[in-house]
């Protein structure tokens, strides 16, 4: 019954085979596939074209990864202020808590009735005119350590931001080197065609690494080069 299979039903009882390992069956439904002979324009030519698609999408599958990161970089930088105050109150807040539940603790074992000095009522917050010295120094030093660590997470994502950025300029000058050596075309007419939707994204990139004085790293340039030039060449031979 093999020869009398349609196409379609061809293609998926050999996804079906080849997905559960059975080789002899894959190679039997490919072996009793009708053959045909086509007119075709120059495979030199259209195999170029090929080559292109799949060299160009398997680059930008490695690129988008990288510029995912940084989109969410950027969205998480957008968060940082109002985590800065967020981590700055619910300090305070522990502080004032711990406080509060010590001086409490210490005037009822110390036989006193009422409130302490320091807490006259049942706020969250201690009489400003009743703060000792020990209490202030330790509302400065507090203040200068979430300062401190509020200033230490935007110092982590820029470091992050400027990796990433190294990372997809890098790859992109790889593409670039790769189109001007081997294909003859700059990489901007090939991301034109094959990667119209993401052209936006990847100028996105270039200004970033200008504003961010990002050079893209020589020897990772030079690999993509070199690893995309080995498959162009493969793509060349096949249609001589």
């Amino acid at each position: 019954m093999y020869d009398r299979l349609q196409a379609e039903e061809r293609f998926r009882l050999d996804v079906l085979a080849t997905a559960r390992g059975d080789t002899q069956e894959s190679e039997r439904l490919t072996r009793t596939c009708p053959r045909f002979t086509y007119t075709m324009n120059d495979r030199a030519y259209v195999g170029r074209w090929t080559g292109t698609y799949e060299i160009t999408l398997r680059l930008y599958i490695a690129l988008n990864n990288v510029l995912a990161k940084l989109q969410m970089v950027e969205a998480f930088g957008e968060l940082i202020p109002y985590s800065g105050i967020l981590m700055h109150d619910a300090t305070f807040d522990a502080y004032f808590e711990g406080h509060r539940s010590g001086s409490y603790h210490a005037w009822n074992h110390a036989g006193k009735k009422g409130h302490p000095p320091a807490w006259p009522g049942d706020g969250l917050e201690p009489d400003e005119d009743e703060l000792d010295a020990a209490m202030e120094r330790d509302m400065e030093e507090l203040e200068e350590k979430v300062e401190k660590y509020g200033e230490l997470l935007p110092e982590l994502m820029d470091r992050l931001e400027r990796e990433l950025t190294k990372e997809a300029f890098s790859l992109w000058e790889g593409f670039c080197a790769f189109c001007e050596q081997s294909m003859g075309v700059s990489a901007e007419k090939v991301a034109a065609v094959v990667l119209e939707p993401a052209v936006g994204r990847i100028e996105d990139l270039k200004l970033r690494a200008k504003r961010l004085e990002i050079e893209a790293e020589a020897e990772t340039v030079e690999q993509v080069r070199d690893g995309l030039a080995e498959i162009w060449q493969k793509v060349v031979e096949r249609g001589v």
